[in-house]
């Protein structure tokens, strides 16, 4: 069993060998939204036990990983933009500094809609 985040899902993936083409072939059993990972009991029963278990580990592991890195980003994003300036002022009009900053415009332009759509523009 392999789990894929996609957007707003987490897809399930079977992963069964095939002779004829020597490798494994990857089939999608179910998604679960994000937000509540939560297996429905059609796709529960769709899956092995092994497979419920091989779920539940990952989303007490990884998906919770991912939350916590997610949760450390937002509070230390401000230091980091600091030293980001310090490394900017640095690089001057340089070609990294130029292709870094249209990433980071992008980046801000969507955090900037989060922002405003929270309500912590204010």
């Amino acid at each position: 069993m392999h789990f894929r985040v996609r957007k707003n899902v987490i897809q399930l993936i079977r992963i069964k060998y095939n002779d004829g083409k020597k490798k494994g072939v990857n089939t999608i059993i179910g998604t679960v939204k994000l937000a509540k990972p939560e297996l429905s009991a059609d796709l529960r029963n769709k899956l092995s036990d092994d497979e419920v278990g091989a779920f539940e580990a990952w989303i007490s592991t990884q998906l919770r990983t991912d939350m916590l890195r997610e949760e450390m980003a937002a509070l230390t994003l401000a230091e980091t933009i600091e030293l980001a300036g310090k490394w900017f002022q640095r690089e001057g009009n340089s070609g990294a500094a130029q292709t870094v900053s249209r990433d980071i415009i992008s980046q801000w332009q969507g955090m900037r809609r989060i922002f405003s759509k929270n309500g912590l523009l204010e």
